[in-house]
């Protein structure tokens, strides 16, 4: 999964309650079943300080009390009973819940959220999140090895329930940043003790969660969540073992269920086909999207609107996504996903923010708009070639473009490069590309997931473009405006009105994820972005 997770800010200043926990019907814990899950990747790891794939965020988020949870992809207090901010946005007092342990019994206490962002932040550790910390007092500066003292990271225990944060500008998502795993509390005798071996089975992994992972020796592909009888609301876990299946193959998962045997599996496109009527089908919408970046010094020609306005006009995004993409793909008209984040007003952002055709299929337009682009930058012809993996969904989808663009555009000719993504992302990153296609899955609902990318200076804008007005947006939502949610957002949009209006970026689709799930199952909070699956509330009858 990428980096990068956001989600819905703290309110001004004051104190955060936590809302009531959902009611539990008062049938005996033996009403409920074992539920069989599967997913698609391996569990790479239960070090909360390396975690990255899905697999193992889900398996951590089940068996770790977090300050947040992510319902609905918003983030709501867990192991966190309050919280508050200062007027400035650079100090939170955190009250943690009195009853919280470890899986052994043991208090979990303040201080070991204070070694577990120490651990994570740590370059000896080598988090790949620890980025997230950065705006955390020092935390750049201790990455960078400009600070050795890990004890001068801006987190400290006031006493066992109570955490101080210090951080150096406001930051907007900070809630939705506790929900991920780097952020997680550690128990440093425990991780000490274990040492290299910490978090590589379940045996070497402490539990503090609603579940316990069970069964999992480093590498098998089946084992189990088990409840907690120490977690802190134990009593609204109502599934006593949740029992994962890898499952790579599709085929085999979709055997399984409709044998029984599994409660959900992810499906292809060929059985999206013979399952959307099916009431166990389901869809789920992602916080993710593949878009062409244009590599605009590689190819000055991209530097010119109305070539970049054609080359988005000329593919027919609903065809590419219904036909070509079968189920997993939602067509795209804004650089933000639909279903993801929310507006100033409570509404989708990206509806809310849409400018209304300047994201279109339009084979008149496209052939118009490319003949006076062309003509504008003194060429009767182009040649460029777009880069992407070597999957098969990756490689259908960059042939139906590749298709799109040569019959709708006169004069253009459209190579593909495909090869693997861990090659591809390398090119990427050395900008050494005409086109390629960009995948990008955001780690919690916000728009500045997205917007970010984009600004001439960010990491990950590979294509080189560049806009005054933009760059100003977004640095007034992370600056100026950082501690004003309203504001903040309706700079988000006005960015977003911005990139569509230019085209900075060409989306094709958002990414979707098509299923099965068992109709008896109930509960199972489908996230958008972060932790995919949030099984507190889950139960099957």
């Amino acid at each position: 999964m990428n980096k990068w997770i956001k989600a819905g800010a703290l309110l001004s200043t004051g104190v955060i309650l936590a809302s009531a926990v959902s009611a539990v019907p008062s049938a005996s814990a033996a009403t409920y079943k074992t539920i069989n899950w599967t997913a698609v990747s391996d569990l790479q790891t239960l070090d909360p300080s390396l975690a990255t794939d899905a697999t193992s965020i889900t398996a951590l988020s089940s068996s770790t009390a977090s300050l947040y949870s992510t319902k609905n992809g918003q983030p709501v207090l867990e192991a966190a009973k309050s919280v508050k901010k200062s007027d400035d946005g650079l100090k939170y007092t955190i009250t943690l819940r009195s009853n919280l342990k470890w899986a052994d019994g043991s208090k979990l206490t303040a201080q070991d959220f204070v070694y577990g962002w120490q651990r994570t932040n740590d370059p000896k550790t080598g988090s790949e999140y620890a980025y997230l910390m950065s705006g955390i007092k020092n935390a750049d500066a201790i990455q960078k090895g400009e600070v050795t003292d890990l004890n001068e990271l801006g987190i400290k225990a006031i006493n066992d329930t109570t955490l101080e944060v210090e951080l150096e500008r406001p930051l907007a998502v900070f809630s939705a940043l506790l929900t991920m795993p780097a952020f997680y509390p550690q128990s440093q005798a425990f991780v000490e003790k274990a040492g290299d071996k910490f978090g590589t089975t379940a045996a070497t992994n402490l539990a503090s969660g609603p579940y316990i992972v069970k069964g999992w020796n480093g590498s098998n592909q089946k084992y189990s969540f088990v409840k907690n009888p120490n977690y802190w609301d134990a009593k609204a876990v109502k599934t006593p073992k949740i029992t994962t299946q890898i499952i790579k193959d599709q085929n085999t998962g979709y055997n399984l269920f409709k044998g029984d045997k599994v409660d959900f599996t992810i499906l292809s496109p060929d059985q999206v086909k013979a399952s959307k009527k099916d009431k166990a089908y389901g869809l789920t919408h992602l916080g993710a999207e593949n878009s062409l970046t244009l590599n605009e010094v590689k190819i000055p020609e991209f530097k010119n609107l109305k070539i970049r306005q054609a080359i988005s006009d000329a593919i027919d995004r609903k065809t590419l996504s219904d036909k070509i993409m079968s189920g997993s793909a939602v067509a795209a008209t804004t650089i933000t996903p639909t279903h993801f984040a929310k507006a100033a007003n409570g509404k989708d952002f990206a509806t809310a923010s849409e400018v209304k055709g300047a994201i279109k299929f339009d084979k008149k337009a496209a052939a118009k708009l490319w003949k006076e682009g062309l003509k504008e930058v003194g060429k009767s012809k182009l040649t460029f070639t777009i880069l992407t993996d070597d999957d098969d969904a990756s490689k259908r989808a960059v042939q139906y473009v590749q298709s799109e663009l040569q019959t709708n555009l006169k004069g253009l000719t459209v190579n593909v490069k495909t090869m693997p993504k861990k090659q591809r992302l390398a090119l990427q990153s050395a900008k050494d590309f005409d086109v390629v296609v960009f995948t990008w899955m955001a780690d919690y609902s916000d728009p500045s997931s997205f917007l970010d990318l984009y600004t001439t200076d960010a990491t990950y804008n590979y294509g080189g473009w560049s806009n005054a007005d933009y760059d100003a947006a977004v640095k007034k939502a992370q600056t100026t405006d950082a501690a004003n949610p309203k504001a903040r957002l309706n700079d988000y949009a006005q960015a977003e009105k911005i990139i569509e209006k230019n085209l900075g970026s060409i989306p094709l689709y958002y990414r979707a994820t098509p299923y099965l799930e068992n109709t008896k199952v109930h509960g199972v909070v489908q996230n958008p972005a972060g932790n995919p699956y949030e099984f507190k509330y889950a139960y099957k009858k």
